[in-house]
Formats: C-alpha cells, sequence, structure tokens
C-alpha cells in the first residue's frame, strides 16, 4: 500500500499517507478473507490526492473493487488530518443505511486500530423521515380521531407506543411497524408544520437531535435528495461550507436525475385539501373565514380539474411544447393563485387566533394542521407559479389512479447543477460502478455540468470476463419488428425455462405487457420456477430466488427497471441474463421529450446527445447483473438484433466490459 500511495499523493502529507496505510493494513483483521486489489489502493491514492488538493474529480470502480472501503478510508484519513467533514452522499435512504450500517462501523474498527478512535458519525436524513413529538403527543393525548381511522390508527398506536417506551428513536426507516404513507404524514415532522425551538417538545425532536449532532459529526451519511433540498434551501446549513466539507457522492449516476427531480414541482388537481379543512373547522370552531376562503377556493381548484381532465381526454399524459400553455388555462391557473394567496392568508389569521386555545393537546394539534395547510397551499402556489413562468421547464398534465397531476421539471440537470452544487462542493469525489457510457465519461460530465478540466479515471474490473459471453441470437429480430414478442417467448421457452446447465436466470424486461405477454405464452404447469416481478415485494423476490438456489431448484426471475441496477446475485444465482431489448428510454417521457424539443430547436440531434448515452448506460448496469464475484461466469443475451445490425451498437458494447459479441 505504501507504494502505491506516493505518485497519486504528492501533496498529501506524511502523516496522512501513513494513517490510510495503517488502516488499510488493518483491514485484514476486521474483515476476514479481506484481499487487497490493485484498483481499490488506486482509487485510495487518488481519492486522497483530490482532498489534498481541494479538487474534483471522477472514478469508475466496478463491481468487487471495494468501492466503499476505497472512499471511506481516503476520506476520513483527510477529514481526520486536515480537521474537515467527510459528507459521503448515496443515491437512497436504504443504500445510506446499508452504508452506514456495514462499511462504515468496519472502516472506523481499522481507524481504531490505527490509534484512530472517538470519531463522531452522523446519518441524516430529510426532516419528513423524523416523526414529530409534538404530534405524536397530541395523539396519545386523546385526539386519535382526528388522525386516521381503521389499520392507519392501529399502525399510528404501535408507533406512538414505540415511541413513548423509548423503543423507537422516531426515525421513519428503523419504524418496526408498516405505516403506509398518508398515515405516516399525520405524525411526521414538516417544515410548515414544526414551531422550531418554540415547541414545548423541542428537546426530544429526533430531528432536531439530529441536526444539532450534524455541528460536532467528522464523518456524516446522507443521501443525494437530502443533500440536493438542504444546498438549494438552506443557504447556512453544515453542507454549505465548502472549504470545511470532502464530498463523496456514491452512485453518482443518479446525481444527474436527483437534480431534476429536487426542483419538480407537482400539484394533484384531483386532491383537495377537505379533509384537513375540516379537521382545522372542528379545532378551531367559528373560524367563518377561513370556510370562505376554502369555497373560494375549491370553486377555481374544480374549473382547473375539469380544464386539465379536457385536455388530457382518454389519454393518460398531455405534454405542452416548450413554454406554450394555452392562455385560457393559465388565466385559470392565475387566478387559482390568487385565491391560494389569500387561504394563505387567512390561515395565518387561524393561527394567531389558536393561540388562546386553553387546552394544550388541541391547541398544539390545531397548529400542526394548520402548519400542514400552510404548507400545501404554499407547495401549489410555487408549482403554479413555476408552471405559468417563462423559465425553459418540461411542463405537463398526468392522469393517475386516482389523480390528475399538474407537472413541471427543469429538462437540464447540469444547469442546476452549475448554479446549486458546484459552487459549493470545492473538493468532492463522484464514483459508481458504472460512469461511463459509449465508451466515455464525457455524456456525465456534460449532463453534470462538471468543469472540462475535472480529472476521471475508469479502473478495470477484477473479474476475468473471458468466463462470461455477450450473445445476440442468429435468429434475433429486430425490437421493432411484429415478430418480436413471439420469439422473446419462444426464447425464453427454450433458454430459460430449457436451460438445463442454469438454474439461476434473470430476464429483463423494457416493458411490463412484453413481460406479461411472456409469462401468459407460458403453459400454466410450467410457471412455478417464474417469479414476476409485481407478485412479489423486490427484496422478497430475491430472498426467494436465493432460497430455491439453495435447494437445488431452478429459479426464473421476470423483472422490470429496478432489477437492472443494486440486484447482487453471485455464483450459481445468476449465471444467465437475458435482455429482451435495448433499453431505449420511455419515448413518452415529459422531460426528455421537452430536452430533446429544445436541443432541436438549437439545431443539435438529441438522439446521439441524449438517447444513446442512456441506453449505453442502463445496458452496462443489466450486463454488470452476471458477474458478481472473481469466479463467476455466465451468458448474457440481449434478443434485439439492432445491437448486431446497427452503427450505434458497437458503441453500446463499449459501455460494458465485454470485448467481442457472438452470434449463437
Amino acid at each position: 500500500m505504501d507504494e502505491l500511495l506516493q505518485p497519486q499523493t504528492t501533496m498529501a502529507n506524511h502523516h496522512q499517507t501513513d494513517l490510510v496505510a495503517q488502516v488499510y493494513r488493518a483491514l485484514t483483521s476486521v474483515m476476514p478473507g479481506f484481499v487487497a486489489r490493485a484498483q481499490q489502493k488506486t482509487m485510495i491514492s487518488r481519492t486522497l490526492g483530490l482532498m489534498t488538493r481541494q479538487a474534483l474529480g471522477v472514478i469508475e470502480a466496478p463491481t468487487g473493487i471495494g468501492k466503499s472501503m476505497g472512499y471511506l478510508i481516503a476520506g476520513i484519513a483527510s477529514a481526520v488530518t486536515e480537521d474537515k467533514v467527510l459528507v459521503v452522499s448515496t443515491a437512497t435512504a436504504s443504500l445510506q443505511d446499508q452504508l452506514a450500517s456495514k462499511d462504515l462501523p468496519l472502516a472506523l474498527r481499522a481507524f481504531a486500530l490505527a490509534g484512530v478512535c472517538g470519531i463522531d458519525v452522523v446519518v441524516a436524513k430529510g426532516r419528513e423521515r423524523h416523526a414529530c413529538p409534538m404530534k405524536m403527543h397530541a395523539f396519545a393525548g386523546g385526539t386519535q380521531d382526528l388522525f386516521a381511522a381503521g389499520d392507519d390508527h392501529t399502525a399510528l398506536t404501535q408507533a406512538v407506543d414505540l415511541w413513548r417506551q423509548g423503543q423507537w428513536a422516531g426515525v421513519r426507516d428503523d419504524l418496526p411497524v408498516r405505516l403506509h404513507q398518508r398515515a405516516w404524514m399525520r405524525i411526521a415532522n414538516t417544515a410548515a408544520s414544526c414551531p422550531g425551538q418554540k415547541c414545548p417538545e423541542f428537546d426530544l425532536c429526533p430531528y432536531y437531535a439530529t441536526q444539532a449532532a450534524l455541528k460536532t459529526a467528522r464523518v456524516i451519511i446522507t443521501n443525494h435528495d437530502y443533500l440536493l433540498s438542504t444546498l438549494s434551501n438552506v443557504p447556512h446549513s453544515v453542507f454549505s461550507d465548502g472549504h470545511k466539507c470532502l464530498f463523496v457522492f456514491d452512485e453518482a449516476h443518479h446525481l444527474s436525475d436527483k437534480l431534476l427531480n429536487a426542483f419538480a414541482r407537482r400539484l394533484d388537481l384531483a386532491a383537495f385539501p377537505s379533509e384537513v379543512i375540516e379537521a382545522i373547522a372542528q379545532l378551531c370552531p367559528g373560524m367563518v373565514g377561513l370556510d370562505f376562503a376554502a369555497e373560494r377556493v375549491r370553486g377555481i381548484w374544480r374549473a382547473c380539474e375539469d380544464a386539465a381532465l379536457t385536455m388530457l381526454g382518454d389519454g393518460s399524459q398531455h405534454r405542452f411544447t416548450l413554454n406554450e400553455v394555452p392562455p385560457q388555462f393559465r388565466r385559470l391557473l392565475l387566478d387559482l393563485k390568487a385565491q391560494l394567496s389569500g387561504m394563505r392568508a387567512t390561515l395565518k389569521e387561524v393561527k394567531e387566533s389558536n393561540a388562546r386555545f386553553r387546552n394544550k393537546a388541541v391547541a398544539m394539534l390545531a397548529d400542526s394542521r394548520i402548519g400542514q395547510l400552510s404548507g400545501d397551499v404554499q407547495e401549489a402556489i410555487d408549482c403554479i407559479e413555476e408552471f405559468t413562468g417563462d423559465d425553459l421547464v418540461a411542463r405537463w398534465l398526468a392522469r393517475g389512479r386516482n389523480s390528475i397531476d399538474l407537472n413541471c421539471s427543469p429538462f437540464d440537470g447540469a444547469r442546476k447543477a452549475r448554479k446549486h452544487l458546484w459552487p459549493v462542493v470545492k473538493t468532492g469525489l463522484l464514483t459508481s460502478a458504472t460512469l461511463t457510457t459509449l465508451g466515455s465519461f464525457e455524456p456525465m460530465r456534460i449532463a453534470l455540468g462538471l468543469p472540462a478540466e475535472t480529472s476521471t479515471l475508469k479502473l478495470d474490473s477484477p473479474f476475468d470476463y473471458g468466463r462470461a459471453r455477450l450473445i445476440v441470437p442468429r435468429l434475433c429480430v429486430e425490437a421493432s419488428d411484429p415478430a418480436h414478442s413471439r420469439m422473446v417467448a419462444a426464447f425464453l421457452k427454450d433458454h430459460a425455462l430449457g436451460a438445463a446447465k442454469h438454474r439461476g436466470v434473470l430476464v429483463y424486461f423494457t416493458s411490463k405487457k412484453l413481460m406479461l405477454d411472456c409469462m401468459a405464452a407460458i403453459p400454466t404447469a410450467q410457471r412455478g420456477c417464474i417469479l414476476l416481478q409485481g407478485q412479489w415485494q423486490p427484496w422478497a423476490m430475491l430472498e426467494e430466488h436465493k432460497r430455491r438456489i439453495d435447494a437445488g431448484v431452478r429459479s426464473i426471475i421476470f423483472g422490470l427497471d429496478s432489477i437492472g441496477e443494486g440486484v447482487d446475485l453471485p455464483g450459481e444465482y445468476c449465471t444467465r441474463v437475458i435482455m429482451t431489448r435495448l433499453p431505449f428510454p420511455c419515448p413518452d417521457d415529459p422531460v426528455l421529450c421537452t430536452h430533446a424539443e429544445y436541443l432541436r430547436s438549437k439545431g443539435k440531434d438529441p438522439f446521439h446527445i441524449l438517447t444513446m448515452p442512456k441506453v449505453g448506460l442502463k445496458f452496462a448496469q443489466v450486463a454488470g447483473r452476471l458477474m458478481r464475484r472473481e469466479q463467476d461466469w455466465g451468458e448474457f443475451y440481449v434478443l434485439d438484433k439492432r445491437l448486431r445490425s446497427k452503427r450505434y451498437g458497437a458503441q453500446i458494447v463499449k459501455s460494458t466490459p465485454f470485448r467481442t459479441m457472438e452470434m449463437g
């Protein structure tokens, strides 16, 4: 380790390099079976160099390298020796928990063996993932009928009891009770309903306890959603000190989409907040002004819903061309915004009047409900402002099972990154198992608005891809061919169900319809070995798959987009992956369509700028399900002739470690 550090970290001091070397040697004690890899050492060295130089860099670290341990060792060593804070951001809260409970404790044990103890760690999540003690106190204080009924009431009672008994710390992800989102929001901490330090339960608040701990933390484990939201909305947060924080973005290939989601707006025109208004009326009798304001809003709200339904017709989505909203619909929305602004002022008056209540439990519940409605009203106003404004954003209507949604979203994540992310993030690493697409970092760099001089490093896979084959069947047709569905169904019968050599098979579908059609084409008596996504929870499906393989029984997973990444099925659990067609993005995606429209207006080609990089990235992720450990082997079948018949096929293959393509 010592000799590999020096070339990459010429600016690192000897204390840092010595500490890293000691910690790395200690891994053999804390991780039984630990194997030192040259790629992991290179990653540690490059990361340490970036943090010493206070620079941004990108590293693609394929599965098997030990990516998490690599950046944790370099990041913690830099934070400890330079009195800084390591901020590690993951794509999801579940990955955040996995890192905090599995990899980080091992790294801390290695640092302890190297003589560095007492490293303070905080797991930081969004405000709404924390319960509000005031709301739980009000619930327990005899106002349950204003919260929920039936199963929701029972689950809420269990959650509150666990809190009062000290068996639950108030973070949703740790709650051992299944609680639906609607019920959870009854007790969730929200910015609109939170009185902050004025709250009588402030000292018991899980959210503010975390906020206090963040001020002294050496390592912070967070997620992209919370980090981006905080950077864009809280100017003086612990994350906003770019000179104090060292950032690591794990699963960085999600960062562009997360940037878009962070600034997207949505208003459900089929969900007028009648229930909350009625609850406030019960808690604050005599507030006639609120009734009048609500009725005025209700009328124009319904008119907007009717207009949206007319534009939707029989369809499920209506996208507006770039910056073109029908004038009449725009006027309706602006009228709604004006009425909502009046309602917001009325709610402020109601809250001030509510201060006279003597019943503490009722007063607290009333305040939280008023805050909840105020927050909903403000979100509606913000959405309408964005939708009716002049900014270049995607705008569309969508019909859900029980919703009529007004949506708007930026379409260029690079602009948001340049405005909100890179001015703060001075020192950091972006890493993932898959960051290059079509053989280049350039699409990712452009999508994230990274400076042209950003350093990049692509590490080699530690696996022997000579043990794996990429195959396009000879009789394969293009996905646009009318015979494609029948070809896929026939292939699956022979090469999934009939593959005696392969007990664990993963079949990736880009279309739910094709997946169900293929399932229907298989005789009922032969379907028992198939696990169909949608009939199982994802985690339960994977556990059942492993159980069957362990029992010596064949198991085949039919899955959609979510099985394309993050699914770890090593060895016999998966020796054959079948992709039913090339993973082109949905042609009706409103954000992608708007971005394509914008690019065409500038004389650019959206197919090569937008579409192909997304195809290459998803292709690489699905291909990555095959090789998970050094001894793995298998076959990756692609049932789409375009991979070998189109010129872009060879470019797609460059996104993977495969260098040859066979015809089977």
